[in-house]
């Protein structure tokens, strides 16, 4: 009896958590490529915009460029601000509206990993699964002082985003300068939800070979 009851518990107890698995997670995990910080997971896919042409299709206001101006800040890495080629979505002066970069990747994923620079109250992050919004992300959402710092590691880190609805293409928006980002990550990682589904087997297994004995 005593072994029914704890087998009927574990069951109930991973069905709970299985309610709250398929929630969105951040982290602020990174590895670092010399200066910089990118990905720490194994298998994204990693835009570092380096290459001759973008590896996703990109539309809208965002640039590619190189160092800090005015305009827009290089994102901060270890000891220095970034000296390769990053994305920045700067303001628009002449109508006052917020500018857009939109990437489509061609394929689907609920990973997403960024090396955001200076992050501001201003910065918007968007998911998309086709044109349905499937999650949205401000500055001031990812860190508790999101005040555009272009030096403080409070401020330039790498956000990892595990778990979003499934997603084929993101949105950067910025109202005021800038959004600016490098080494940015996408991929498909498992499901809790799916881990869970496993525990449950094996506890099924489990119980069924203690009941049969």
């Amino acid at each position: 009896m005593k072994r029914i009851v704890i087998f009927f518990s574990s069951i109930i107890l991973l069905l709970g958590l299985f309610g709250a698995a398929n929630a969105t997670t951040v982290n602020y995990l990174y590895a670092v490529n010399g200066n910089e910080f990118t990905s720490p997971y194994s298998g994204a896919i990693v835009e570092d915009f380096e290459g001759a042409t973008e590896i996703w299709n990109w539309t809208g206001d965002g640039a590619i460029v190189k160092g800090s101006t005015g305009i827009n800040a290089a994102p901060f890495g270890v000891s220095s601000e970034d000296a390769t080629w990053y994305v920045t979505v700067p303001f628009d002066l002449y109508d006052n509206e917020p500018n857009f970069a939109t990437a489509e990747l061609g394929g689907y994923y609920n990973y997403f990993g960024i090396w955001w620079g200076s992050v501001d109250t201003y910065n918007t992050l968007s998911f998309y699964n086709d044109s349905a919004l499937v999650a949205s992300f401000t500055g001031s959402q990812i860190v508790s002082n999101a005040n555009g710092n272009q030096t403080s590691p409070l401020t330039n880190l790498y956000v990892n985003f595990l778990y979003l609805p499934t997603f084929n293409k993101f949105e950067m928006a910025s109202t005021n300068y800038a959004f600016e980002a490098d080494n940015i990550a996408v991929g498909v990682v498992p499901e809790p939800a799916t881990m869970l589904l496993l525990g449950l087997g094996l506890i099924g297994l489990a119980g069924a070979r203690r009941f049969k004995n």
